[in-house]
């Protein structure tokens, strides 16, 4: 048996092993001997023409033929681009993060900020999830929390970048899926007759995102929830805040 199982493993190894070095093989196929300057002309040429696939290529053979030269610099950029592009989440993250180690006054400092917080919001879902239509409100929202996050510090960091009206507009959007999410949650919680765990999940609204369209409705489901718990006095507190902010 353990000949067996040895042997197998063995032959696996051979596999994985043969496979790599046919993707390598492959790979190398890809991108054909060329001067830096044709493979950065050919990269930009792909990146221009959305074949993000191709660029990335091309930028990975620039950047391990030529790691010194005049366009070391743009390369580590456009890679983080390409992989961002390419959906390939952990390589642009990695990408970023080398780049801002190695370039830490770099001028383009709020580009690669900028892009850092598009990467964790593309964490949010896959691209299946949103070809399907799948609900934002149901997935994790921990990318999203980073992007705020990241976006929050590009403009606190950068407040003249040319980026910071597009961060403050995604963190509107994403501050608004959070809220929906919350409020999702506690009608859950409600019609369970959990009113404790909506009230709460309410209050998350009314502290962190009180300036999405979520406020009112979760202000409103506070005040059943409390009503149903037989909590006077809170129910009442809260519909004095809906008064004084919506007239009701």
């Amino acid at each position: 048996m353990l000949g067996k199982l040895t042997l197998s493993a063995l032959l696996a190894c051979t596999l994985v092993l043969s496979g790599c070095h046919s993707d390598a093989e492959e790979n190398k196929d890809k991108v054909p001997e060329m001067t830096a300057t044709a493979l950065y002309n050919t990269a930009k040429a792909s990146m221009a023409n959305a074949d993000y696939s191709k660029a990335r290529d091309y930028l990975e053979a620039l950047d391990t033929r030529y790691p010194f030269g005049e366009y070391t610099d743009q390369v580590q950029l456009d890679l983080i681009y390409v992989y961002y592009k390419t959906r390939e989440t952990e390589l642009a993250e990695a990408a970023a993060e080398r780049y801002q180690r190695i370039n830490p006054t770099s001028m383009y400092g709020d580009y690669v900020a900028y892009l850092k917080g598009l990467i964790a919001m593309q964490k949010r879902g896959s691209l299946i999830q949103e070809f399907i239509g799948l609900d934002r409100s149901q997935k994790d929202p921990q990318g999203y929390y980073d992007a705020i996050k990241r976006f929050s510090d590009l403009i606190k960091t950068y407040p003249h970048s040319p980026y910071c009206h597009d961060a403050q507009q995604r963190i509107i959007f994403m501050k608004d899926q959070l809220a929906e999410r919350e409020m999702e949650i506690s009608k859950y919680y409600y019609e369970r007759g959990a009113y404790l765990s909506a009230a709460r999940h309410c209050q998350s609204i009314l502290y962190s995102y009180r300036d999405t369209k979520y406020l009112k409705p979760a202000l409103e489901l506070m005040e059943r929830s409390y009503d149903a718990l037989g909590l006077k006095e809170p129910a009442e507190n809260v519909r004095k805040i809906l008064s004084a902010s919506f007239g009701a």
